[in-house]
């Protein structure tokens, strides 16, 4: 009977073995840099997953959409974009004419990069004569694009993380509609940020706050 005991008690640990093998084998649930090459595709194949539905449910998770009654009151979104949802992202928009070695090339260009974008919306049905200008190719333009400067964007774990590079772009409605709005990236070193709570606080000029909070420990 000890004979058999321990036979089971091998067969149960090799077992166990195994089992732990496989998890470690699995794609970490977790944020994680750099991604190994095998990560890479996998992402890219995700992206192009027929299974539709499965990879809006994931990029979903990376964004907040906020609403308003009050149009001027900010925002639109907050995205986190991890180096692995930038892969599923790039290819879920290029079904087409977008390949795995594109996707590896992309991710080599910018291995050490997480991203925030934050969209901005303002309300500008209204522009003076003033606020308006033409640029060199025609198109009606606002003095007051550069609004985005005037609010504080802060991203924070157990401290204040800051970005390496902060930039803006106006929005502006198709059609002459006018300025919209903005969208603005904060760039960071992916190896700044640890998989734990983290949370991206937006503060409009008039001390108004928004604030979006994303699990690194349960996002990729």
């Amino acid at each position: 009977m000890r004979h058999i005991r321990a036979y089971h008690s091998t067969t149960l640990l090799r077992l166990v073995a195994v089992v732990l093998g496989l998890l470690l084998a699995l794609p970490a649930g977790a944020y994680d840099f750099p991604l190994s090459p095998e990560a890479v595709r996998e992402a890219y194949f995700f992206g192009k997953s027929s299974d539709r539905g499965k990879v809006a449910k994931f990029l979903g998770d990376y964004i907040w959409v906020f609403h308003s009654q009050d149009a001027s009151s900010f925002p639109g979104i907050i995205e986190l974009r991890t180096p692995y949802q930038r892969v599923v992202k790039r290819s879920w928009e290029n079904q087409a004419d977008y390949n795995a070695q594109q996707a590896e090339s992309e991710y080599a260009a910018q291995t050490d990069t997480l991203e925030v974008w934050v969209y901005l919306v303002v309300d500008n049905s209204h522009p003076g004569p003033s606020d308006l200008y033409t640029d060199g190719d025609g198109r009606v333009r606002d003095h007051r694009e550069n609004f985005w400067r005037e609010y504080r964007f802060q991203v924070t774990q157990e401290h204040v993380i800051e970005p390496r590079k902060l930039e803006g772009t106006p929005t502006y409605d198709c059609c002459g509609g006018g300025l919209s709005g903005a969208r603005v990236r904060l760039e960071f070193d992916a190896s700044s940020l640890a998989p734990r709570e983290t949370r991206i606080e937006v503060i409009a000029p008039d001390g108004r706050k928004i604030a979006a909070d994303f699990a690194l420990d349960q996002l990729k």
